[in-house]
């Protein structure tokens, strides 16, 4: 998605000063050369949410991805910045660009102040779980690594805020999550992503894939190449890519990646 769609009335806000700073060129061995030195296992923060917050289980339930929710470079914390409430549904015929028929008035999140609660753990308001999620390579030998779940539901219905809202599943709804990665760009790599609800990756601070909003199961794919200029990414360093995704209303929670990158490091701690 583009993170640079002009959305009405929302100028783009500077970021000031260095955010997280980009990994230089890898001068390590190259990533599977060594056992030791990356792998496919995914180091994953998620924060559990009750119906109470108003961003999650709301009377509105969404409608389609809606692109400019968020700014496209990260804050100085490594956290998406909030732009907008309401941004601009995709168009159909070009899912990076705004729909310019449809200005829906329907808020996909409240405002700054309970957007900036969704990755940062607050007593009262979200509990936090690290956990992992592990890429597999499917078929074995393709070098294309999955991780698939029509049912994604990560926290069991005896974690954190339990089975919320109560649904008579059994499922725990309404978390967020939140992953942050190194890997060295190698040309001809993608990474593909399909699932609900909210979705947003960075590669290198910017936003590289904008699936925002409540909504059906929606894709998206980060080509490297065709996104390195804009990326600022070059083959052969090594760049972080910060994950954020949210699960915030009952029915559906669907989770699937594709990549052909098949190690993965985890991210130094962001500088504050």
């Amino acid at each position: 998605m583009s993170p640079h769609t002009s959305l009405p009335g929302n100028d783009p806000i500077i970021i000031d000063g260095p955010a997280i700073p980009a990994v230089g060129p890898d001068t390590s061995p190259r990533p599977g050369t060594d056992p030791g030195d990356c792998d496919n296992v995914l180091e994953v923060t998620y924060r559990d949410f009750k119906e109470s917050h108003v961003d999650f289980e709301g009377a509105f339930a969404g409608d389609e991805v809606r692109l400019g929710l968020v700014e496209p470079e990260l804050g100085p914390d490594g956290k998406p910045v909030f732009r907008s409430s309401i941004g601009c549904p995709w168009a159909a015929d070009d899912p990076t660009q705004c729909n310019p028929d449809w200005l829906p008035e329907e808020k996909a999140i409240d405002s700054r102040e309970s957007f900036d609660q969704w990755y940062r753990t607050s007593d009262g308001v979200n509990i936090e779980f690290n956990k992992t999620l592990i890429l597999t390579e499917r078929p074995v030998g393709s070098g294309l690594f999955v991780f698939e779940s029509d049912e994604f539901f990560p926290l069991s219905a005896d974690e954190g805020f339990g089975a919320t809202p109560q649904n008579g599943q059994g499922r725990n709804y309404l978390f967020t999550t939140e992953i942050h990665l190194v890997f060295t760009y190698v040309k001809g790599q993608t990474f593909r992503f399909r699932g609900d609800d909210d979705l947003w990756i960075f590669v290198n601070n910017k936003l590289a894939l904008d699936l925002g909003s409540m909504h059906n199961p929606a894709e998206g794919v980060i080509d490297f190449d065709a996104s390195a200029d804009r990326l600022g990414i070059s083959p052969n360093g090594s760049y972080r890519m910060d994950v954020f995704h949210a699960e915030r209303h009952t029915h559906v929670s669907s989770f699937r990646v594709e990549t052909n990158i098949g190690c993965f490091r985890p991210a130094p701690a962001p500088v504050r």
